[in-house]
């Protein structure tokens, strides 16, 4: 048995967590950073970072980690058909998570930052008013070793052991969303159609899409993400068969399925002296639940109010919302009010549901907009987004 006592504990070596890590460490607090893998393994990601996110970056990404320029993304839905291009939100790049994820991980590592590979978060001792004294680690082999943080940063995903270890994770309406999906390679993509994302919409995704993110002309991550499980490897077969002409014959290399938050575990994004950070927060932006880059972002953030709250942790729920606030809040009220609208879409099951989901997704309708259609009856909504779509 091993104890340690530390500034901030990391719990979660994704980038969010590894961002978080860094800025603290950059400010010479003791930093622990802790994951139960050694190395990131399965990730459910289609590996794609929009370039409007680049300017809020704590750091730059260096060019050999960026992957294929994405020119923009092309909607389908039947016959309808929408190209965006315009303007650098629609511009992303690929990369591989594989080289990403280590990259933030040895910044936080190279400012001072201890990072325990193949440790496992097992329990943690705190308060009524959630401050967190004590945590119990474990490692590869079975040792036990106890921390004592005077800040948890809680970075280990969508379905976080930090939440339910303190008392405050609850299963919503949509929590999550689920993903089946590989990176596919051998492909033999048309001129010009590896430069774009594709994002199709139809019963096999109901709730969301389906999705062809190119990391080349041969190699793509391909997948159906869905609001329901319920036979989503069938659903993923049938959306196979539907792009089959774009991609041709492929061979699945790595199984890239999983989850992703929706509306979350939480109701907040800090407790006590514990802050969330990345998926735990449910810090992605929707529609397309695009969490990389928001995740480093606000894993800084979090660092930076780790800093600033270490000795006076009363504050610090009010600092970290009131900073995320100012550098990117406007995104998250836009996606919550987004994501709002098309859950309600998707649950009271709208005829012309996937219709409203391309003008959304596209933009072709912001969600001011979306919330005025929908005082109409449905037949005047389908009408409407037929002649607005054509």
């Amino acid at each position: 048995m091993k104890s340690l006592s530390c500034d901030v504990l990391v719990v979660g070596a994704g980038p969010a967590g590894s961002s978080a890590a860094l800025s603290s460490a950059k400010e010479n607090l003791d930093v622990i950073i802790v994951d139960k893998k050694e190395l990131p393994s399965k990730i459910a990601c289609a590996e794609t970072i929009s370039e409007g996110f680049f300017q809020y970056l704590p750091f730059k990404i260096p060019s050999k980690l960026l992957g294929n320029r994405l020119k923009g993304i092309k909607f389908y839905y039947k016959e309808f058909y929408i190209k965006r291009d315009k303007g650098i939100w629609w511009k992303s790049f690929t990369i591989n998570r594989r080289e990403f994820d280590p990259f933030v991980l040895k910044l936080a590592i190279d400012e001072g930052a201890t990072f325990l590979a193949s440790t496992e978060f097992v329990n943690l001792r705190c308060s009524s008013n959630y401050i967190v004294d004590k945590v119990l680690l474990r490692d590869n082999e079975g040792n036990k070793i106890f921390v004592y943080p005077k800040i948890l940063i809680a970075a280990d995903g969508v379905q976080s052991s930090v939440l339910d270890a303190i008392g405050i994770s609850k299963t919503k309406a949509y929590s999550i969303g689920y993903i089946k999906s590989h990176e596919v390679h051998d492909l033999d993509l048309p001129n010009t159609d590896d430069k774009y994302g594709h994002v199709y919409f139809g019963e096999f995704a109901d709730g969301a899409y389906g999705y062809i993110f190119p990391k080349s002309r041969n190699v793509a991550n391909i997948g159906v993400a869905s609001l329901t499980d319920k036979e989503l490897d069938k659903r993923y077969k049938k959306f196979l068969r539907i792009i089959s002409r774009k991609i041709g014959r492929g061979t699945n290399k790595i199984d890239r399925s999983g989850v992703a938050p929706i509306t979350g575990f939480s109701d907040d994004i800090a407790y006590g002296n514990t802050l969330l950070v990345g998926d735990a927060a449910n810090q992605n932006f929707k529609p397309f639940v695009e969490g990389i880059l928001p995740g480093v972002i606000c894993g800084s953030i979090a660092g930076q109010v780790a800093v600033q709250c270490l000795n006076d942790v009363k504050n610090i729920r009010r600092f970290y919302k009131k900073s995320i606030r100012e550098k990117i809040g406007k995104f998250f009220r836009e996606s919550d009010a987004l994501n709002d609208i098309l859950i309600h879409v998707y649950d009271k099951k709208y005829k012309s549901r996937f219709l409203i989901e391309l003008a959304a997704f596209s933009y072709t309708l912001g969600y001011r907009e979306l919330r005025k259609l929908l005082k109409l009856d449905e037949n005047n909504i389908e009408k409407f987004l037929k002649e607005k779509l054509t």
